[in-house]
């Protein structure tokens, strides 16, 4: 049986046979300090020795190359793993820096010698705006529930929104002061004389004259609500981009950068 397994078995059994011989030839040579000569043995050994040597550096090198790519596989997930976690830190980052911005211009607002005289702060958010001509007017989720009524002020940080002009129990109408309705009094900042108005237009930017068409305006200048009218003093309306004397209507002209972005305007507050 075990000759007949042999048979068919050759090409192993020759390996086996090899193995066994060069053990045994490796043994004696180390028992003997390497001195016995074995004539056409010895030849045989080296034949076998070599090609050995050379499997077994083989099997070295592929067991080292698994686990290095294991090590690979390891290393690569756990990067991932940390650009993940780095990417979510960075949203985080983001959303706090947009809260925090937030929190600073309601802080600013409520900051106002205005505010507080008594006058108390809603937040609300912007729900619904005019998809047609959305300057004309938007949609807040705060109405009389939250003590809000007509004519109460918008603002949103230092910058003046625009009024309340409907409410309802959860929602209130605003008109900001953009739209070609408003009409606002104002005065230059660090001057108390330079007065005048400003005004709406079709196409959602601010206008505006001095009352004194002798006064000397600048771009840059930052006017503020003079009180007179509606809207409490000291809210910041904007600053001037333009100035220009019209000989036909005898006024000093201005074109304002409002202090509010309406184009990104997502919160108010509104003063009750």
């Amino acid at each position: 049986m075990f000759s007949r397994w042999i048979k068919e078995h050759k090409i192993i059994s020759i390996f086996v046979i090899l193995l066994v011989v060069s053990v045994a030839l490796l043994v004696v040579t180390k028992t003997t300090g390497g001195t016995v000569k074995l004539g056409p043995l010895n030849r045989l050994y080296m034949l076998i020795e070599k090609p050995m040597t050379t499997l077994g550096t083989q099997i070295k090198e592929n067991v080292s190359g698994i686990f290095s790519y294991r090590k690979l596989l390891a290393e690569n997930e756990e990067l991932r793993a940390e650009n993940e976690a780095l990417r979510s830190e960075m949203s985080q980052l983001t959303f706090s820096t947009k809260e925090l911005q937030r929190l600073e211009e309601l802080s600013a607002a409520l900051n106002y010698e205005f505010v507080q005289g008594g006058l108390n702060i809603v937040t609300a958010n912007v729900i619904s705006l005019d998809v047609a001509n959305w300057t004309n007017s938007f949609v807040i989720d705060k109405g009389t529930e939250s003590g809000i009524e007509v004519d109460d002020i918008v603002i949103c940080g230092r910058g003046l929104v625009g009024r309340i002009t409907a409410t309802d129990t959860d929602w209130s109408k605003v008109v900001p002061i953009i739209d070609e309705s408003s009409h606002i009094s104002f005065y230059v900042e660090g001057t108390g004389n330079m007065l005048g108005i400003i005004e709406g237009t079709e196409n959602g930017r601010i206008t505006g004259y001095m009352l004194d068409n002798t006064v000397e305006i600048s771009e840059g200048d930052r006017l503020i609500t003079s009180g007179i009218g509606l809207y409490p003093e000291g809210i910041e309306l904007g600053r001037v981009t333009k100035s220009w004397y019209d000989s036909t209507k005898q006024l000093m002209m201005l074109e304002v950068k409002p202090e509010v972005d309406f184009g990104s305007i997502d919160k108010v507050s509104v003063i009750i």
